[in-house]
């Protein structure tokens, strides 16, 4: 993979791991409301719809990747020279 292969990849991940967050807190539950006579004219149910463990095992896996992307992509741009001649000096001089 190249380097803006995994940039990419980490920009979608990202915005992965932003949904199931939000998943996690708003529609990880049904709440079902049901209507009788009597004491219990309304009662609510709250069911979980998907198993909170495997949601926030699937937040940990993409975390973990987005980790070891960002470290290979330091990694990469730490040990990559390249070749460039230009005069600091003279590019960074004042006008007069």
């Amino acid at each position: 993979m190249t380097i803006n292969e995994a940039l990419a990849l980490q920009t979608a991940v990202k915005s992965r791991v932003n949904e199931l967050r939000k998943f996690q807190v708003e529609v990880a539950t049904r709440k079902i409301e049901r209507y009788g006579i009597g004491e219990n004219m309304r009662e609510e149910i709250t069911e979980p719809k998907y198993d909170i463990k495997e949601v926030d095992k699937k937040i940990v896996e993409l975390e973990t990747f987005l980790f070891r992307a960002d470290a290979a992509v330091k990694h990469a741009n730490a040990t990559t020279s390249i070749s460039l001649n230009a005069d600091v000096e003279k590019l960074l001089s004042p006008l007069i």
